[in-house]
């Protein structure tokens, strides 16, 4: 297996979807990071979304997270994030303004 700088781990339950995210969650993975989310997403289910202490976030990852959030809604599902974050990173999403992506 390839050593990569993120982690994307798709598990599917009875009743959701869960996705844990940590790593580099960066402009610089994000067409790979994606293409595992597409393969791995069903949308006939609810998602919860873990962002489990990331090394570094960017809007890329925020706008996939919106993505997803729009999609499922869409399809009337719910998406719950649940994000466990540095005090830094916490300051940049509220700087930029994405801190309601992020609960």
């Amino acid at each position: 297996m390839e050593n990569l700088p993120y982690t994307v781990l798709i598990d599917e339950l009875p009743e959701k979807t869960m996705m844990r995210f940590s790593g580099q969650l960066i402009i610089n993975h994000i067409e790979k990071i994606t293409a595992t989310v597409k393969n791995g997403l069903i949308s006939d289910k609810d998602l919860q979304i873990e962002v489990d202490n990331p090394e570094s976030v960017d809007v890329t990852f925020i706008q996939l997270l919106l993505a997803l959030k729009a999609t499922l809604s869409a399809n009337g599902k719910k998406v719950e994030v649940n994000a466990e974050l540095s005090e830094d990173i916490k300051k940049l999403i509220l700087n930029s303004g994405f801190q309601y992506v992020l609960n």
